[in-house]
């Protein structure tokens, strides 16, 4: 058995909690992209059983209006990474506020988007390129459809943050729900009421519309870190969100566009039959797709976190652990697709029908993609994290665009197959893009990954400036005041006074205590983290896997007779200038500030 020194010891731990973090809240992030996906696969089944081929076309059309809706994600994103800033430097109200802001604001958008879609459906349908009879049930689903779109803004808006609040429970009732609805809502208005395209857009709205409902409630309770409330609202600061955000308006901008482009190259090389087959590749793609694109949100959750802590080691572990467990997971959908290739065609067409065959082609030459787009994607999340927005902004625009082009040069001369392996090549050039913008910054050719991650030298504490130790339930001796002595010294080394230095060390005992007191119990593993920083402020940091604690709630609960209760908690938040508690995805972090 290898025996690590103390400092091995601390990244080994600190690696554990953040592996622990990010597969905990991998799933959420890949189910929660799904809802989506999901929904619009469960349409494409129901429409290629019990409708026709027509109107499976229809709904193919719509592609562009749902990446429209996207545009939500421009507020969404940016205010997950704010939120994120705001949990990591322990800036509670800035947090409140800004939420809260953007729930309101992204419900009103929903409100008048909805509106304008439900009156303007014949139009919007037209503008998309549906032509007669299929421009009529377009219209008729984007009616249906309408009535959701702010349930679907709110509910994406709100799953996102579920995390945050530790109701990794509720996100997976909220998409076993939305998939019941919806499979239901299906078969009794297409089915039994044979409502047809209107009923198709109707269900996804209802399930939309009632997720939404459910998931309302973990903001509505006050207690969870976070919450709605209906003052203090922050408006300006949706300013800063959307420039945070904006790579998504221009990822939604160039998918739109896209995919217009590829329906109309479709339609006129090939046919109806290849567009069919488009709407089956986005749904595909999309579902796949939610495994890269859920190892980036589940990065930009936890990073968000790191980066507003100054914690540099954390960050880089947490980026390598997204791109590794990407390029698994993506590798094995790949594989899955291509094997699937003769198999997946079947659920929609009839093997004598032209697009089966074009179907099964598109599964051989298009999964690949998967791939290149999760890496691209995770090293991308860690710009925008970090503020680094204009190569993603380029990039998130340009990478639809490249795709586009590549299908309207192809598709003429070797049919849809010049669509399907757009997609691939278009990654691989943004892939090399990306490699020369690193190459020229870093002034030579490099692999190091902090060149890649394009990190600021002075990003984070480096050693001379911070100091960690660990206490876990395995020690025999779990007495903390030789560490504390060594935090006091420490400070004191650093141009810190005696008093603030004493004080420090006081807040580290009695909270490192206070989470072996209540968290480390018998017969389990657990294991604490303290990090000291003296930087620009003196920062504890005190982060463990043990059983969710809130300080602040019993400090809410102190009985003003007893004097004697809770002593240690009630004397640091006293001393301290600010005491923040945060659990996300099951790691509790307490930030202290003095």
């Amino acid at each position: 058995m290898t025996v690590l020194n103390p400092e091995e010891f601390v990244f080994e731990t600190k690696r554990k909690q953040i592996r622990s973090a990010f597969f905990k809240l991998l799933p959420v992030q890949i189910f929660g992209v799904l809802i989506g996906a999901i929904n619009h696969f469960i349409d494409s089944l129901i429409v290629g059983n019990f409708l026709d081929t027509e109107t499976m076309a229809a709904v193919g059309f719509f592609a562009p209006l749902g990446t429209i809706i996207g545009l939500s994600h421009l507020i969404v994103v940016g205010v997950q990474i704010l939120c994120g800033n705001y949990i990591g430097s322990g800036e509670r109200k800035k947090l409140l506020s800004l939420f809260s802001s953007g729930v309101v604001f992204l419900g009103c958008a929903g409100l008048a988007f909805s509106t304008v879609c439900f009156f303007g459906r014949m139009q919007i349908a037209q503008f998309l390129g549906a032509e007669g009879n299929t421009a009529v049930l377009l219209a008729d689903y984007i009616s249906g459809y309408a009535l959701g779109i702010t349930g679907q803004i709110l509910c994406g808006m709100m799953m996102c943050f579920l995390p945050f609040n530790n109701d990794i429970k509720l996100s997976y009732i909220a998409i076993a729900f939305t998939m019941f609805l919806n499979v239901s809502g299906d078969l009794f208005f297409v089915v039994v009421l044979e409502m047809g395209a209107f009923g198709l857009g109707s269900a996804t709205a209802l399930s939309y519309l009632l997720t939404t409902v459910l998931i309302s409630r973990s903001y509505l309770n006050e207690d969870k870190a976070i919450h709605l409330q209906f003052k203090d609202f922050d408006f300006i600061k949706l300013i800063s969100t959307a420039r945070l955000g904006l790579p998504s308006l221009m990822f939604t901008l160039g998918i739109t566009i896209k995919a217009y482009i590829m329906n109309i190259v479709l339609a006129e090389n090939v046919g109806d039959a290849a567009v069919a087959v488009m709407n089956i590749q986005g749904d595909v793609c999309a579902i796949l797709g939610a495994v890269p694109f859920g190892c980036a949100e589940a990065f930009v959750a936890l990073g968000s976190i790191y980066y507003g802590e100054e914690d540099r080691f954390s960050f880089q572990t947490l980026v390598k652990t997204a791109l590794m467990t990407c390029i698994i997971l993506s590798g094995s959908s790949v594989l899955l697709l291509m094997f699937g290739s003769t198999i997946i065609p079947s659920m929609f067409f009839d093997p004598s029908e032209k697009a089966w065959e074009v179907a099964s082609t598109m599964l051989l030459l298009f999964p690949s993609f998967l791939i290149f787009n999760g890496i691209l994607n995770v090293l991308m999340k860690s710009y925008q994290v970090q503020g680094k927005i204009s190569l993603v902004n380029a990039l998130s625009f340009s990478e639809n665009l490249i795709m586009a082009c590549i299908a309207a040069v192809l598709t003429p001369m070797i049919g849809s197959n010049g669509v399907w392996l757009s997609f691939p090549l278009a990654e691989l050039i943004c892939i090399a893009i990306l490699s020369i913008s690193v190459f020229v910054q870093a002034g030579k050719i490099t692999f190091d990954f902090a060149d890649w991650l394009k990190l600021d030298a002075d990003f984070g504490a480096d050693t001379s400036n911070s100091m960690e130790f660990t206490v876990s339930s395995t020690e025999k001796d779990l007495n903390v005041t030789d560490k504390i002595i060594d935090v006091i010294e420490f400070c004191k080394e650093r141009g810190v006074d005696e008093r603030r230095s004493s004080l420090v060390g006081l807040c580290a005992e009695e909270m490192t205590n206070n989470t072996i007191i209540h968290g480390f119990k018998e017969g389990e593993e657990h294991t604490a983290v303290v990090r000291v920083t003296v930087k620009n402020e003196l920062v504890l940091r005190i982060r463990d896997d043990c059983p969710e604690f809130s300080p602040k709630k019993r400090l809410e609960q102190f009985s003003v007779e007893n004097f004697e209760k809770n002593v240690g908690i009630r004397l640091v938040s006293k001393l301290a200038k600010e005491m923040n508690y945060q659990n996300n995805a099951g790691i509790n972090t307490i930030i202290i500030k003095i």
